[in-house]
């Protein structure tokens, strides 16, 4: 790609992060944590204002290695480092600086990592139950009220599963919402109803792996059409993978029949090593 091949060397560029008040209701263990699907979204700016021709519609290989906490100030100072990737795309890093109280120590610590490139979506066969079909028997239901309460109890902003959450051993399935706020819905589209579908992947988790879990990264998404705020879509996940050390999912975002999001290898691990604990009510 004619313009890509302009990123001959790794670039820095410095990025503000404008603290909106939605921000504040994603929080873990008392501190304000910044989401993934945020961080994905600062990435993808710094990329569309140097390459502004580049659509970048696949995400691979992301990984979130360490959270990022949000200051109480307006806005925060992060940067992204960009070089082209051997798949013809631009992978980009999400970083903070960190100096010590005397000001003799810095290192950078890096929060993020995927790679953007562009692809003509393939027309995606539907998901394995999905499409509005009823999951298998053993299923229970969680109404969202109770997620939000006691399974993934974030502020009022990133409580987007909209329905009673369906999960059975074969997965999970629930409406989910597009939220609002001040979110950026350019780029990738609405960052709500991916964030939603980990919080259902967090839930099966408690619930047959006996874990609460986060996410830690994904192998690629695609977005086939861009979510909207105040949208309703169906969200779909279904385990791939489960050990003592991960658990992998497959998830799919759809509207009226139509996939907007597609996201294979959904990595999700206890971050908190054990601090967190599932209820004693969702566990088998």
């Amino acid at each position: 790609m004619e313009i890509v091949s302009r990123l001959n060397k790794k670039e820095r560029h410095h990025s503000d992060i404008e603290i909106y008040p939605y921000l504040r209701d994603h929080h873990l263990e008392g501190k304000i944590i910044l989401p993934a699907v945020e961080s994905l979204i600062i990435m993808a700016r710094e990329i569309k204002t140097h390459y502004s021709q580049i659509e970048l519609n696949c995400l691979r290989k992301a990984s979130f290695q360490r959270f990022l906490s949000i200051a109480p100030d307006a806005s925060q100072r992060v940067f992204v480092d960009m070089e082209r990737s051997d798949d013809g795309g631009i992978t980009a890093s999400l970083l903070t600086l960190f100096k010590s109280k005397s000001g003799n120590i810095s290192r950078e610590i890096e929060h993020a990592h995927v790679n953007f490139i562009t692809v003509d979506p393939p027309k995606l066969p539907a998901a394995p139950f999905c499409a509005i079909n009823k999951l298998k028997e053993n299923r229970i239901t969680v109404p969202s009220a109770a997620v939000y309460r006691e399974l993934v109890p974030f502020g009022a902003a990133y409580q987007n599963i909209v329905s009673d959450l369906f999960v059975s051993p074969e997965g999970a399935q629930a409406f989910i919402s597009g939220g609002n706020n001040e979110a950026n819905e350019d780029l990738l589209g609405s960052p709500f109803p991916f964030d939603a579908v980990m919080h259902m992947a967090c839930v099966w988790g408690q619930r047959y792996a006996g874990i609460v879990s986060f996410p830690v990264g994904f192998e690629k998404r695609v977005i086939h059409l861009k979510t909207k705020k105040q949208e309703e879509y169906l969200g779909c996940v279904v385990p791939v993978s489960i050990t003592r050390e991960s658990l992998e999912y497959n998830a799919w975002i759809y509207k009226d029949d139509i996939m907007y999001e597609s996201i294979g290898g959904i990595k999700m691990m206890d971050v908190t090593k054990g601090r967190m604990r599932p209820p004693e009510w969702i566990r088998i």
